[in-house]
């Protein structure tokens, strides 16, 4: 049992090294491409439409504007390498709460088997280590959270302490406003239920204000003005409804996206663990910290499975403690029922599975094409395509460009070459460059040779895929 932790953090590298990409746009047009933009790669126009509102905190394009610079010190200015650093160190960020969780919960787990299972569930489920390395504000603020609330969960904490603590909270609001669900409940229930002396609450919240004006600072820093992007979020996106834009979604969405996605049957324990929490055990710190984020999420028009991500690093000891007030109101024999036993068999077969995905699979399939054009090319080149740009996806990428490649739009039959360029094209029709060129090199392709070998009932012609080659015109 004391080798999971190592464990653990050999899944969280490998994952880090192969989850290339992006989970949703905002992870790199929001952070990637505004850190770009005050490095001079991206031109303004180009940025999403976010940054003329000023409502994304610059917090960490300003990490990855450091990063970038600690980069060109050792003479590298490979993106490639500087998303695996960034990814690593969202990795660092999210073992430190792992670690910290299960310090402050593991001595109050009594049976041997659900200390066993706890560690588990914090360093092995599948959509937690994918998440663990995104380098994301849902990553980063549920993680900055999920520290200081370890650190509250000692038996005891000191004012330095509670002052560290707060400017965490203070930091995870400073990377994603929607964390204060989670900031007001644990505060309320430090009051309320904890009774705690009002002279040290204000001490976590004087730590919170410090890392909020600190986060004002960095917002200026990449905007060039004084603005509050938590009141510019609230403002554009609730009361003037922007987010309501893009989709409306029933309250109950964020518990049937779960059952979908987080992969049934297993999804249920996901479920129904929080559930078993918020009904029998109301004064449980866990109820009032996970109650309000999940129902302001909840009567928030617009909604993403992304936005609850923040709490994943809560649900391990939800789940523990869950099974632990089923024991002791209705089974106490639960761990040895044969059920119990077929259950986690039977959750453990499938996490293990998709845990092995998760760690091999890119988060984005398209980075490779934009590493084979960086790593193959030094000297300038263009590149041509049929169809969409691969370097559009919503707003257009710089981050991965390597300087010296000119996106030199549609073909057309209008269309001239200087036969001194290096000539790439980019098509998911092969035909429209085997036809056209009979000299051509395929240099890239979104599906390895040896898979269409498996091309049952025609699905490789069905698949949306990329294929980029070098021609002579």
């Amino acid at each position: 049992m004391d080798r999971l932790p190592l464990w653990g953090a050999v899944v969280l590298i490998i994952a880090a090294f192969f989850s290339t990409g992006f989970h949703h746009w905002d992870e790199h047009f929001q952070v990637l491409e505004f850190a770009c933009y005050k490095l001079g790669i991206t031109p303004q126009q180009d940025l999403a439409w976010e940054f003329a509102a000023r409502i994304r905190p610059a917090f960490l394009p300003f990490l990855a504007y450091l990063a970038h610079h600690l980069f060109t010190v050792f003479g590298s200015t490979d993106p490639f390498a500087l998303a695996f650093f960034l990814r690593l160190l969202s990795a660092a960020l999210s073992f430190t709460a792992m670690m910290l969780m299960v310090q402050a919960f593991l001595p109050r787990i009594a049976d041997e088997r659900l200390r066993y299972l706890f560690l588990l569930l914090t360093f092995f489920t599948w959509f937690a280590v994918y998440d663990a390395v995104r380098f994301s504000a849902e990553n980063w603020s549920g993680n900055l959270f999920v520290i200081g609330f370890a650190l509250l969960m000692w038996e005891r904490t000191s004012l330095r302490t509670l002052f560290i603590t707060g400017a965490l909270f203070g930091l995870a609001f400073t990377v994603r406003m929607q964390v204060a669900f989670l900031i007001i409940g644990l505060l309320a229930w430090l009051l309320f239920i904890r009774k705690e002396h009002f002279g040290r609450i204000t001490m976590l919240v004087f730590g919170m204000l410090i890392t909020i004006c600190i986060g004002i600072v960095i917002d200026r820093w990449l905007y060039g003005e004084w603005t509050l992007t938590a009141w510019n979020a609230f403002d554009v996106n609730i009361l003037q409804g922007k987010a309501s834009a893009f989709s409306t979604e029933p309250w109950y969405t964020y518990f049937t996206d779960t059952f979908v996605r987080a992969v049934p049957p297993i999804s249920l324990v996901f479920i129904i663990a929080p559930l078993i929490l918020v009904l029998l055990n109301r004064c449980n710190v866990l109820t009032w910290v996970l109650l309000p984020f999940v129902l302001g999420h909840s009567f928030i028009a617009h909604k993403e499975l992304r936005f609850l991500f923040p709490i994943v690093g809560l649900l391990p000891i939800t789940i523990i403690q869950a099974t632990e007030l089923v024991r002791t109101k209705w089974m106490p024999g639960l761990l040895e029922r044969r059920a119990w036993r077929i259950s986690t068999k039977v959750f453990w077969t499938i996490d293990l599975v998709l845990l092995a995905v998760v760690m091999f699979k890119p988060a984005d399939a398209e980075i490779s094409l934009y590493k084979t054009i960086y790593d193959g090319y030094s000297r300038p080149i263009a590149l041509y395509h049929f169809g969409s740009d691969p370097y559009h996806r919503v707003e257009h990428i710089h981050f991965y460009r390597r300087p010296g490649l000119e996106m030199a739009g549609t073909v057309s039959d209008s269309t001239r070459f200087t036969l001194s360029d290096t000539i790439l094209v980019a098509t998911m029709r092969p035909a429209d460059v085997e036809t056209r060129w009979p000299h051509r090199t395929l240099i890239y392709a979104s599906l390895p040779a040896w898979v269409k070998q498996f091309d049952i009932n025609g699905w490789v012609e069905r698949t949306d895929q990329w294929y980029v080659y070098q021609v002579e015109p």
